[in-house]
């Protein structure tokens, strides 16, 4: 496997609306490789979103460097070499679910029945084909979530950044979404994706690597290899390697907080 996003040495600090500089991240050092699901996972305010949000060059680290596919992360993004999904599904309620899934392809101009080929196969990988002609408040959030999903993968990108994007779901709709995201991963060759949560299970149960951050400015306190057997269902839940692999994250949060504290 090759490096798809290589991070060197970033440190990104900010000025508060008050006017107090603010630490984010400090000295990050990260490589991850194509096809590879990884995790970022730490406490509130830790960096984690600033830190996928420097990797999709929509804000800049102060220090450091970072490429993705070899590129500069601003060339990367406009070469258009990842899909973003956020928090809330950012969905437009005046376009149908195919229409917000063409969106990315009509700025980039492609023709009218490519659109409609693309957006449909992509309905279908997330499983909402019948749901093409509804509008996004005629779905449950996690169905909003899907259409987001197929919408960043809609211009073929081989990476796929989400920032917390079942944080609001219930618990049981979160793990669906997490079997769903799995599909989909496995559906798409050499799909490489980084993905921000604060939920331990979450991390353990999706990812072949959970990077621990610390708290501010955020440091890599560790990075964790998931081991367990692919695919994953809900058996791997009740497996005993990963009761123990959440332990170790959890472990690693804690020793990371301890750390900061001591310092």
């Amino acid at each position: 496997m090759s490096a798809v996003i290589s991070i060197k040495n970033l440190t990104k600090k900010f000025r508060g609306s008050d006017g107090t500089l603010i630490h984010a991240l400090e000295n990050i050092n990260l490589t991850i490789e194509e096809g590879e699901f990884v995790s970022l996972i730490g406490p509130s305010g830790c960096g984690k979103s600033t830190l996928l949000r420097i990797m999709a060059d929509l804000i800049q680290p102060t220090s450091g460097s970072i490429t993705v596919n070899k590129k500069t992360a601003a060339q990367a993004r406009k070469d258009r070499e990842y899909g973003f999904v956020f928090q809330s599904s950012t969905l437009y309620d005046w376009r149908t679910v195919i229409k917000n899934v063409q969106l990315p392809l009509e700025i980039m101009k492609w023709p009218k029945e490519k659109r409609d080929e693309r957006a449909r196969e992509m309905l279908g990988l997330v499983e909402l084909g019948e749901f093409e002609d509804k509008y996004p408040w005629q779905l449950s959030g996690g169905m909003q979530q899907r259409v987001s999903i197929a919408r960043a993968l809609a211009f073929e990108p081989n990476i796929l950044l989400m920032d917390e994007p079942f944080g609001a779901l219930d618990e049981m709709t979160r793990e669906r979404m997490n079997n769903e995201l799995l599909r989909i991963w496995t559906a798409i060759p050499h799909m490489t994706v980084v993905f921000v949560t604060h939920s331990i299970a979450e991390a353990v149960y999706l990812s072949d690597h959970v990077v621990v951050l610390s708290p501010r400015p955020g440091r890599l306190a560790e990075i964790i290899d998931v081991n367990l057997p692919r695919p994953r269902g809900p058996e791997t839940r009740d497996h005993e390697d990963y009761f123990r692999l959440t332990s170790q994250v959890r472990h690693a949060l804690r020793t990371g907080i301890r750390d900061e504290v001591m310092e």
